[in-house]
């Protein structure tokens, strides 16, 4: 008898398990965007209301990357996709015509700030990495997620304003970190603009880049300015991205750096998958210029810094949380 209403419970409780984990599944929002950082935006926004994924692999280039069949695949299936910008990027521009009447997250809903950079008005490479510009795009996202699935507008909305708040939480730590380390308010000549807003919101100060744009270098006589900057120490190192050392604008900071004893940090600003761990490692390695070896070497073991600071961050986050649950408890 016991035996039989186990197999009764059995067979009215697995289906409907069954049937429940199908519809969790089927009521998510697909999303595509064009890179990780946006992706995991949305993923920080939709929790596991939303499938997310991206067009570009990871350390690839933005301007370097054409769609695929598998790309075009991705977005003949999403709901929504969200963009860097149509504007600047012709990726963007090929995956704008490919969505066709899908909903769109472009750089005109972010209220962005585009910074000028030497002869740049507007600095549009890895704005998305700028704090101020991240809650600008999480708030698009939060508005466009809760026009999509109403029914969860407030969940959105209390991720979103957690994100803010980790957002803040980790630009503390960071700023904190660089003035520990006297790098605060000094000079860094930029290999490529992509690294600009990482470095000036670390509060670091900006002093030149090597190349602005497509076959667009600094020219011999800025050359020798950036030199007599470096040697009177108003330029205490030069910012690349990492894996961009065998580029053309890499080779230039190489030379400087063999010519005048300058350090080259490479920071990751193509392929992180959480924008407070890239804050972190950023600030990790330019906290550890002093670390880096004449360029022959170019070793930083930043890593001990690393791993400290996320121990940190992953305290300083639980406490808030607590404290959050906490207050709310007593607002009962």
């Amino acid at each position: 008898m016991k035996l039989a209403a186990m197999l009764v419970f059995t067979l009215l409780i697995v289906p409907a398990f069954a049937m429940s984990v199908h519809g969790e599944s089927a009521h998510k929002l697909n999303v595509v965007s064009t890179l990780q950082m946006f992706s995991y935006f949305v993923k920080r926004i939709g929790g596991p209301y939303v499938s997310s994924n991206y067009i570009v692999p990871q350390g690839t280039d933005i301007h370097d990357y054409s769609l695929t069949p598998t790309d075009i695949d991705k977005l003949s299936a999403a709901s929504l996709v969200v963009l860097a910008s149509s504007e600047y990027f012709s990726v963007d521009r090929e995956i704008k015509k490919n969505a066709g009447t899908k909903e769109v997250l472009d750089l005109n809903d972010y209220n962005a700030t585009l910074l000028p950079l030497g002869t740049m008005a507007h600095n549009i490479h890895g704005y998305w990495l700028y704090p101020e510009n991240v809650a600008g795009i999480a708030e698009a996202i939060y508005h466009k997620l809760s026009a999509l699935m109403p029914a969860q507008e407030q969940y959105f909305k209390s991720r979103y304003l957690g994100f803010l708040e980790q957002i803040n939480d980790t630009m503390v730590t960071v700023s904190s970190l660089v003035k520990q380390s006297g790098e605060y308010g000094k000079g860094a000549l930029l290999a490529v603009p992509g690294v600009y807003y990482v470095v000036n919101a670390l509060n670091m100060s900006v002093k030149g880049v090597l190349v602005q744009g497509p076959n667009q270098f600094a020219s011999q006589s800025e050359l020798d300015t950036m030199r007599k900057e470096i040697e009177e120490g108003k330029i205490s190192v030069i910012v690349n991205a990492k894996n961009m050392d065998n580029s053309r604008a890499g080779s230039i900071a190489i030379e400087l750096s063999k010519e005048t004893g300058v350090k080259v940090a490479y920071i990751d600003i193509f392929s992180s998958d959480n924008y407070s761990s890239l804050m972190l490692k950023s600030a990790s390695v330019l906290s550890s210029v002093d670390a880096i070896d004449v360029y022959a070497t170019q070793s930083c073991d930043y890593y001990p810094y690393w791993y400290v600071i996320s121990a940190l961050t992953i305290i300083m986050v639980f406490v808030s949380y607590l404290a959050r649950v906490y207050r709310k408890e007593l607002l009962k």
